[in-house]
C-alpha cells in the first residue's frame, strides 16, 4: 500500500510539474470595454509589432502582422510617440500560431509605401500566404463579434474569412452562413484546392464545440471569392440517412 501510495504521489507531482496552465483570457478588448474605456478617455492595449513576414521577394512586399501590448493599468488616451519595435525577419511561407493579431499592413519596400488592411477592429489569430499559379492571396480567419460574450475578440469567438487579393490589392470577405467559423484553411497536398473547414455552431450560443457540434469542408474559388461545397445538399442528407439506418 506505501508503494502504491508513492506511485500515485508521484504521478501527481509529475503531473503538476508538465501540465500547462489555464490560458487566460487575451486577445483584443471587446468593443463594450473599449467604449467604456474611450468614455473617460482611457485605454488598457497599445500597438506594438513583433514579426514581419515575406509575401512577395520579387516584387518586395512585406507583410506586419500588428498586435498589442496589454497595460498593467488603464493610461490616458494620448498619442503615441517614439513607439519602436524589433520584429523578426522571416521569408519562409508559413503559418503563423500562438499570436492574436489585430490588423496587418502590407508594406512596399520599392516605394517604401504601406497600406493597412482593415478599417475595422479585428482579432486575427493566424494568416496565410496561398500561392495559384503566378498569383498570390492572403488567406486570413478574423473575427470582430465577441461572439461568446467573455469580453475579448479572440480564437474562441467565431471566425469569419477573409482573403486579400495581392494583384488587385483587395480585401474580400468571403460569405458564409452566419452560424459557421472558420476552423482551417490549407491546400490539400498534390492539390491546386484551397479548402476551407468550417466549424458549424448548430445550437447558436457563439461557441463552438468540436465534440457535439458538425464541421463541414469547402472549396474556395478566388475567380469570384466565394465558397462551394464539395458534397451537395442530396448527398448528405442521404449520409445522414444511412447513419440514421434509414
Amino acid at each position: 500500500m506505501l508503494i502504491i501510495a508513492a506511485i500515485i504521489g508521484l504521478n501527481e507531482m509529475t503531473r503538476s510539474l508538465f501540465r500547462t496552465p489555464d490560458r487566460p483570457n487575451n486577445g483584443i478588448l471587446a468593443t463594450e470595454k473599449t467604449n467604456q474605456l474611450q468614455k473617460d478617455s482611457l485605454r488598457k492595449q497599445i500597438i506594438s509589432f513583433n514579426r514581419i513576414q515575406v509575401v512577395d521577394s520579387i516584387n518586395q512586399l512585406v507583410l506586419i502582422p500588428v498586435t498589442q501590448a496589454n497595460l498593467a493599468a488603464a493610461e490616458k488616451n494620448q498619442t503615441l510617440k517614439n513607439t519602436k519595435s524589433i520584429g523578426r525577419y522571416n521569408s519562409g511561407y508559413k503559418q503563423y500560431h500562438g499570436n492574436i493579431y489585430n490588423n496587418l499592413v502590407l508594406h512596399d519596400e520599392t516605394t517604401n509605401k504601406s497600406e493597412i488592411l482593415f478599417d475595422t477592429r479585428v482579432s486575427i489569430n493566424d494568416f496565410l500566404v496561398h500561392e495559384n499559379e503566378d498569383k498570390k492571396y492572403i488567406v486570413i480567419p478574423a473575427c470582430n463579434i465577441d461572439s461568446n460574450k467573455d469580453g475579448y475578440l479572440n480564437e474562441k469567438d467565431l471566425q469569419e474569412l477573409f482573403i486579400y487579393d495581392l494583384q488587385k490589392r483587395s480585401l474580400h470577405k468571403i460569405a458564409a452562413q452566419e452560424n459557421y467559423t472558420t476552423l482551417r484553411v490549407y491546400q490539400p497536398h498534390q492539390s491546386t484546392d484551397l479548402v476551407a473547414h468550417f466549424g458549424i455552431d448548430r445550437n447558436q450560443n457563439g461557441k463552438f464545440s468540436a465534440s457535439d457540434e458538425p464541421m463541414i469542408f469547402y472549396r474556395v474559388n478566388l475567380t469570384n471569392m466565394s465558397i462551394e461545397e464539395y458534397l451537395d445538399q442530396d448527398q448528405i442528407e442521404e449520409l445522414q440517412s444511412l447513419l440514421e439506418g434509414k
